[in-house]
């Protein structure tokens, strides 16, 4: 069986809707999606969300310390998310400093609550953090626009679950535990002010 050629639809669709590019995308909507959020907020949120957290893994990937950058190897996955979570924890006490709203800590600590759970997981088992995340953002996004939205954050979040198959990244009792995880890390996050 030949491999998985490096440019096909699957491989796009998994670079192009990354973790690291949907919730940046998600962080820098804030200023649209959360009353009150300032520009600077939003920058400061996305820089210790992701930011910062992905340039740190990159240069780790050159280090050769992971694998690649979506950290494939199950094992590696400890320390790059707990760096993201220290990441995120201090971006999180910069945004007190800058008084951002309620709604906006609301986004970071669900999305902190996601790395947690993720992180838990994947201490014992590879769950598809690209598939968790998928369904949270696009719920996210696309939920306020009614059944529509909600029809295409699923198709969206099922995109994302076939390309991880399809690369054989993932099987797809992985990518289910990693949709429910982002639907219940969503729903967690309704009940957040």
């Amino acid at each position: 069986m030949s491999e998985t050629p490096t440019l096909c639809p699957a491989r796009y669709v998994t670079e192009i809707l990354s973790p690291a590019i949907l919730v940046s995308v998600l962080l820098l909507l804030q200023p649209f999606l959360t009353p009150g959020t300032t520009w600077p907020q939003a920058l400061v949120a996305f820089l210790f969300v992701t930011g910062l957290p992905f340039a740190a893994l990159l240069w780790m990937k050159h280090r050769g310390k992971v694998t690649d950058h979506h950290v494939g190897d199950r094992r590696q996955r400890a320390p790059v998310m707990a760096m993201a979570g220290t990441s995120l924890l201090v971006g999180a006490l910069l945004l007190f400093v800058l008084d951002a709203p309620p709604g906006l800590f609301s986004a970071v600590g669900t999305i902190f609550l996601g790395l947690l759970v993720c992180l838990l997981a994947n201490l014992v088992w590879k769950l598809s953090v690209h598939s968790a995340v998928a369904a949270y953002v696009s719920l996210e996004l696309l939920t306020p626009v009614g059944q529509v939205g909600a029809a295409l954050a699923l198709v969206l979040a099922a995109t994302v679950g076939w390309s991880r198959i399809e690369l054989k990244d993932h099987t797809a009792t992985q990518v289910l535990a990693g949709l429910v995880v982002g639907c219940a890390v969503y729903a967690a996050g309704l009940a957040l002010p």
